[in-house]
């Protein structure tokens, strides 16, 4: 088998586990490579081709698409071709499948959906099946929000199938349909509910769950509108319902309109994520380094996570972590912990120091003092300045001993 990526090996077992099946699209989706209102766009034919809307080199994402297909093809998955057409459309070309590329063979991995080789039905059995032919056609109805359409399927399952395992799971899939448009009176329930139903709707719909959902969650997210950010209830917040509903720059909007959003560790993580998803890093290194300064146990336990949505910030925090074995010495110089996580990528990655504001420290905190410093010593280094560079060297050194021998290690 060819090597994988971990990252992308664990979105495919994560699907698996959730949805019984992989698609590449539920990838795309996944890892930020497309985003849902262009993936809506294209449902809604207002965009031709899926591909040319995909974010980042379009070599690593092939690259990305292949690994995973490989990988499912080698835990033996059985690849199913999808059709996709054009939602809510009277038009005659509505019928027409989809493109979502102009090269047949990318068309192909991204449009395949790969399930278990027990569950691969033979074709004749399947279409003479009626419970099959049922299940399809209730999964597609609430994809596309036919209530109606979806309740009559699932009365005929009752009548032809009492005893199936699914029955209750779709009568609840088409109550939370029946939500749809309904003011939200209790946003906690509408909470709860969702929270509750989203394992069902990913395991009987698959990656079309988002369509039964997203416009749910929107729907929430407006709702809370007014509602303040607390972080007892850190959920009950529009950025969260955002994040489910995957509109990342809403996500962005939503946290920086909370005036002290860096001292709560949830607004943080999901200015990080939006940034990530959004490829904007500047925004997702300003979360991650509010995080690392005012909620370090969680910045640790979240840049420790094996699959983030910027590989690059995982890569860096790996390297930070090895960084202490291969400066300490024998002396009683304290090690790097998680607040100096900004500091070292400044130190790491100098170029950062153009990008990101030195008013990103807003307190007094050790990190952020170290973080200035560093800042104000690579201005001075740029700026040749060679008092300012040297006073702001000496500063750190009393400091942060362990993060000026990684300055030194750096610049010689």
């Amino acid at each position: 088998m060819m090597k994988i990526d971990a990252a992308i090996q664990k979105q495919v077992d994560d699907q698996l586990l959730e949805q019984g099946a992989f698609t590449v699209l539920e990838l795309l989706l996944a890892t930020g490579r497309l985003a849902y209102s262009d993936y809506e766009s294209w449902r809604r034919q207002e965009i031709e081709f899926l591909d040319g809307v995909l974010m980042g080199s379009p070599e690593k994402i092939r690259a990305q698409i292949e690994q995973s297909v490989n990988y499912a093809r080698s835990i033996g998955l059985v690849e199913q071709p999808q059709e996709f057409t054009a939602w809510h459309s009277d038009a005659p070309a509505s019928n027409k499948p989809l493109r979502i590329s102009a090269q047949a063979d990318l068309h192909r991995l991204i449009a395949g959906r790969f399930i278990p080789a027990q569950q691969a039905p033979q074709m004749d059995l399947f279409f003479d099946n009626p419970v099959a032919a049922l299940t399809n056609g209730i999964a597609r109805a609430l994809a596309e929000a036919n209530v109606a359409d979806a309740q009559r399927q699932v009365d005929r399952l009752y009548e032809i199938a009492p005893t199936h395992s699914d029955l209750a799971g779709y009568d609840r899939l088409i109550a939370t349909l029946s939500r749809l448009d309904q003011p939200i009176e209790d946003p906690r329930e509408a909470l709860k509910f969702l929270l509750d139903t989203a394992p069902t709707a990913k395991r009987l719909l698959g990656s079309q769950y988002r369509e039964l959902l997203t416009p749910l969650w929107r729907q929430l997210a407006d709702a809370l509108a007014d509602q303040p950010f607390s972080a007892d209830e850190p959920q009950l917040h529009r950025s969260f319902a955002l994040s489910q509903a995957q509109d990342w720059a809403g996500v962005s909007a939503c946290v920086l309109e909370d005036r002290q959003w860096w001292r709560q560790p949830a607004l943080c993580l999901l200015l990080a994520q939006s940034g990530a998803f959004q490829h904007r890093r500047v925004e997702s290194l300003t979360g991650w380094f509010a995080l690392c300064w005012h909620a370090p146990a969680t910045a640790a336990e979240a840049l420790s996570k094996p699959q983030q949505p910027d590989a690059g910030v995982g890569k860096a925090w790996q390297e930070f972590l090895a960084a202490e074995d291969d400066l300490a010495d024998d002396s009683d110089d304290r090690g790097l912990a998680p607040q100096d996580f900004p500091a070292w990528m400044l130190l790491h990655e100098p170029g950062l120091a153009r990008q990101m504001s030195i008013d990103l420290a807003r307190t007094e905190t050790p990190g952020e003092e170290h973080y200035r410093c560093v800042h104000r010593w690579l201005e001075a280094r740029r700026t040749q300045k060679k008092e300012d560079e040297l006073a702001q060297r000496k500063i750190l050194q009393a400091g942060h001993p362990l993060l000026f021998r990684y300055l030194k290690s750096v610049v010689g």
